[in-house]
């Protein structure tokens, strides 16, 4: 109802006498028109706009009830026309939003600010805008100009990239562009100081300290103090109060001369001062030849280390000691980690089928019955030893069963049955007979994941192994009649390893030199009195480059086998159809995939240490939320808790 009575007003004022006057109707020039409204609706307003203008209007309900006074002595254009009847509806808090071709929208400002676009659609549009800052704090810049900004208007900083995002009317934009100007202009100053007695970088260091303090914004403070370690000075650069302040600072703290200091304890917070000290001594044999060529006095520089709190000890000329004070700093910095990872998959498929037929007939006693039999050494059972176990016309048999092998050699070749086995036997009279078929086919699928990994220094060597050692015999004596018996063995490691030393180039890749082995055991052979082991080994031992976070492939194995075995009776074997009762034939297809990569990743600080951390966790409590395994009490953030006291990564 409410649509239809703003439709209905705006045909009612399209169609009432207009409060425009032509002017000039005559003249071959645009129309142009006289406004004069005196408290009227704005509603009315809006239809003569449109009637001028041609474009079409959709009113908001709350511009119904706001009443308009305009008026002008001079003639306008449509554009004209147009521009004053938005100054109008900005007067009384209302504006016009774009809404498609020649026609908008009539709503309230706060509603519009929200539907503001980039580009400017009149003097009297909302528009919004982006200001990126260079030298002044975002947050202070908007404080200062907030109120300059239209009431409805808004205005928002974003301190992480020092942008404000401001909402206002087009036509106090360019006032607004003209102030951030002002204000974002760079009153820094640069000024270098050249040191004497104190190091360039702990000079630096002092003045940041003093002038920025933790935590706080360094646009706000507009300060920086640069170190120059090759001319022993600092590059200062901000504010002119702060970079005057700071030259006073460092003359004074300079002021103090260090001609007799010759004695230094300098502790280290990275590096080894057990391994610094030849360094050292190389680089201060030098400078004490280079003084004595000079005429210098030749004073012998001594440098020491204190392992239990990791200090250098250095007792030299002031000059030697403020190099080595400069090589100790480059060299005392915090070494980038890498955290080796190794993906190691080996899928294996074997198949194997066997079809035979076994049979025999013989006669036993004084029968004339002849001796055939076909018999063959990859089918089960044997086919004699059954035969043997059932004829009692053996030199074994002496009325028990007790002492005939062939009894024996019959159940463990029956143990020994696989797949189908189909027989039929008997003895008829003095006529021993018998026939088995047997039929096997065996599938066997493998696949074995390993993931080993470990974190070591930057050019350090790290080493996994998770596996088992195996006892192998290497030696046994028994001596005459078994006197002094003793065997001699030796331990082998078998399992995933994992032997790493990574290297950072400046570039950003990894050097890593490779380790990699995988083994276990394969099967084991009785040998006399002892058993031989056999083990499977896949080793890989090489050295690769790698992208920070790139995963390569070290190396692996595609291999395919193929075995086919046939036994069969001479000329009978090759008989077609019925040569299969006199054959045995078996087939054999063995594939194994077998790949190993790795992915090496820089671990430079804290933030980089705690993300690998967390992402290795979260895949432990993933499992364990999979197995259901989260409501028992016994899960590893509450292991984590009792265990370390402290919350577990996130």
């Amino acid at each position: 109802m409410k649509f239809k009575s703003i439709i209905s007003a705006a045909i009612l004022g399209s169609t009432a006498p207009s409060a425009f006057a032509l002017a000039g109707e005559s003249s071959p020039e645009p129309s142009r028109h006289i406004m004069n409204f005196d408290d009227v609706e704005l509603s009315a307003l809006i239809a003569d706009v449109s009637t001028v203008t041609g474009y079409t209007f959709i009113v908001h309900p709350d511009a119904r009830t706001k009443r308009v006074t305009v008026s002008s002595s001079t003639p306008l254009t449509k554009e004209q026309v147009f521009d004053v009847f938005l100054s109008a509806l900005r007067v009384h808090g209302f504006t016009a939003v774009p809404a498609g071709k020649s026609t908008y929208r009539i709503v309230p400002e706060r509603q519009a600010v929200s539907e503001a676009g980039m580009a400017s659609g009149g003097a009297n549009a909302f528009t919004t805008e982006i200001f990126a800052l260079k030298h002044s704090s975002a947050r202070d810049v908007a404080a200062a100009i907030k109120p300059l900004i239209a009431q409805e208007g808004q205005i928002v900083p974003n301190n992480a990239s020092n942008t404000l995002v401001i909402v206002d009317y087009a036509s106090n934009l360019p006032r607004l562009r003209a102030m951030l100007k002002q204000l974002d202009s760079d009153p820094s100053i640069t000024q270098t100081i050249s040191l004497k007695n104190i190091p360039a970088r702990e000079m630096a260091g002092i003045l940041t300290s003093l002038s920025v303090p933790p935590g706080e914004n360094a646009y706000a403070v507009n300060f920086q103090a640069v170190s120059s370690d090759t001319g022993n000075a600092v590059v200062l650069q901000g504010d002119e109060a702060l970079v005057r302040r700071a030259i006073d600072v460092s003359r004074e703290l300079d002021s103090h001369d260090r001609t007799d200091d010759t004695l230094r304890v300098i502790p280290l917070n990275n590096a080894n001062a057990v391994d610094l000290v030849p360094v050292l001594q190389q680089m201060a044999i030098a400078m004490d030849v280079r003084r004595a060529a000079g005429g210098e006095n030749l004073t012998t520089t001594t440098i020491a280390h204190h392992e239990p709190t990791n200090s250098l000890v250095i007792s030299a000329p002031p000059e030697t000691l403020s190099a080595l004070e400069r090589i100790i700093t480059d060299l005392d910095r915090r070494r980038a980690q890498v955290l080796v990872e190794a993906i190691i998959v080996e899928m294996s498929d074997d198949t194997a089928r066997e079809l035979g037929l076994q049979f025999l007939v013989s006669g036993s006693n004084d029968s004339t019955v002849p001796f055939v039999s076909t018999n063959y050494s990859r089918s089960a059972p044997s086919m004699l030893a059954l035969a043997g176990a059932l004829s009692s016309d053996t030199p074994f048999n002496n009325g028990t069963t007790d002492t005939n092998p062939f009894a024996e050699a019959a159940i463990n070749s029956l143990l020994g049955l696989s797949g189908l086995s189909v027989g039929v036997g008997g003895q008829n009279g003095d006529t021993l007979f018998g026939a088995i078929l047997t039929a096997v086919e065996n599938d066997t699928q493998s696949r074995i994941l390993s993931k080993p990994f470990n974190m070591t220094l930057d050019n350090g060597t790290s080493s996994l192994l998770v596996g088992q050692e195996v006892p192998v015999a290497t030696g046994e004596v028994l001596g005459n009649s078994n006197t002094n018996p003793f065997r001699t063995v030796e331990r082998k490691k078998i399992g995933v390893g994992l032997d790493v030393t990574p290297r950072i180039s400046n570039d950003g890749t990894i050097r890593m030199d490779i380790t990699q082995e995988v083994s276990n055991i394969a099967q084991s052979i009785a040998t006399g009195t002892s058993t031989d082991l056999i083990f499977n080994t896949r080793t890989i031992s090489t050295s690769v480059i790698a992208d920070d976070g790139e995963i390569v492939v070290l190396g692996g194995l595609v291999q395919q086998t193929e075995t086919k075995t046939s036994e069969k009776v001479p000329l009978l074997g090759d008989i077609p159809v019925a040569g299969r009762l006199f054959r045995s034939e078996g087939k054999g297809m063995g594939r194994t995939n077998l790949m190993v990569f790795i992915r090496p990743t820089i671990v430079r600080d804290r933030d980089d240490a705690r993300k690998a951390t967390t992402r290795s966790y979260r895949y432990l409590r993933a499992q364990e939320l999979w197995d259901g395994e989260e409501d028992s009490g016994k899960s590893l953030d509450n292991f984590v808790n009792q265990v370390l006291g402290s919350p577990p990564p996130q």
